[in-house]
């Protein structure tokens, strides 16, 4: 059951006047990816070990073959979160999937056909999803500390606040326009009960589901076809489908593959 929509909010208006959606197609923008990562993998939280980073940039063997994006903050240029595609590339039978060994054997024989199958190379798996703690930080500092490099705090900070929710949204925004940049249909993952429970609100709803496991903690893995969980998106929440698809200018391709559904528990 979805949450009745706020008529009166517009999602779209909210995030897109604090934020933008940036696919790092440059090697300065991908380095702003691996920086962004370094802080939330390395240093927020306990995921990889620093001194593996001498140069501050996380980064590792399946960067070479995946797409990656930032969300920036509009004012200054900030980049406070990141996300990347891993994708099996034109050589799928010498490319994994980050998930594959451990994971994708929780989602059924079916599935696990699928992506080692004809399907593999419009497959991606959705990773390294990042939100910068130093970024929430600032926003709550009423005023410049001394000691914090500028800006320390930011003159939006309300406006910034009332969009901090949405970020997960502008992370998928960026997922959809690089899945149509590289004609990706199917996307998996593996997320965090809470994660899988906070993009259901907003009507973000993978196909398949499985059962918690320990993964860098407790995950779920999850896959779906792209342009089914659009469409639900869009029936259920045509505010977070305006968002993430820029009123309908991104849309995934479709396929004809149908996979049974999965086990769909997200609790």
């Amino acid at each position: 059951m979805y949450p009745l929509q706020q008529q009166h909010i517009n999602v779209s208006n909210i995030f897109n006047s604090v934020f933008t959606v940036k696919l790092a197609t440059t090697p300065e923008l991908t380095d702003e990816v691996f920086a962004v990562r370094y802080q939330v993998y390395c240093i927020d939280r306990p995921f990889e070990d620093p001194n593996c980073f001498a140069d501050k940039r996380e980064h590792d063997e399946f960067d070479p073959h995946s797409a990656h994006a930032l969300i920036q903050h509009r004012l200054t240029k900030d980049s406070v979160a990141a996300v990347r595609l891993v994708m099996a590339g034109d050589d799928a039978t010498q490319c994994a999937f980050p998930m594959e060994g451990p994971c994708l054997r929780r989602l059924g024989r079916e599935i696990q056909d699928a992506v080692a199958g004809p399907l593999r190379t419009r497959v991606a798996e959705i990773s390294r999803m990042a939100v910068s703690r130093e970024f929430r930080r600032r926003l709550n500092e009423e005023k410049a500390v001394s000691g914090i490099s500028e800006p320390a705090y930011y003159s939006d900070s309300e406006n910034g606040k009332r969009a901090m929710p949405y970020i997960s949204l502008g992370l998928f925004a960026a997922i959809l326009q690089m899945s149509v940049k590289h004609r990706i249909t199917h996307w998996m993952a593996v997320m965090e009960p809470a994660q899988l429970r906070l993009l259901k609100r907003f009507g973000v709803e993978f196909d398949h589901v499985g059962p918690l496991m320990n993964y860098h903690g407790r995950r779920r893995p999850a896959f779906t076809e792209a342009a089914s969980l659009i469409d639900r998106i869009k029936q259920c929440r045509p505010d977070v489908w305006s968002l993430i698809t820029e009123n309908g200018r991104y849309l995934p391709e479709r396929t004809s593959t149908v996979l049974k559904t999965g086990e769909q528990e997200v609790a």
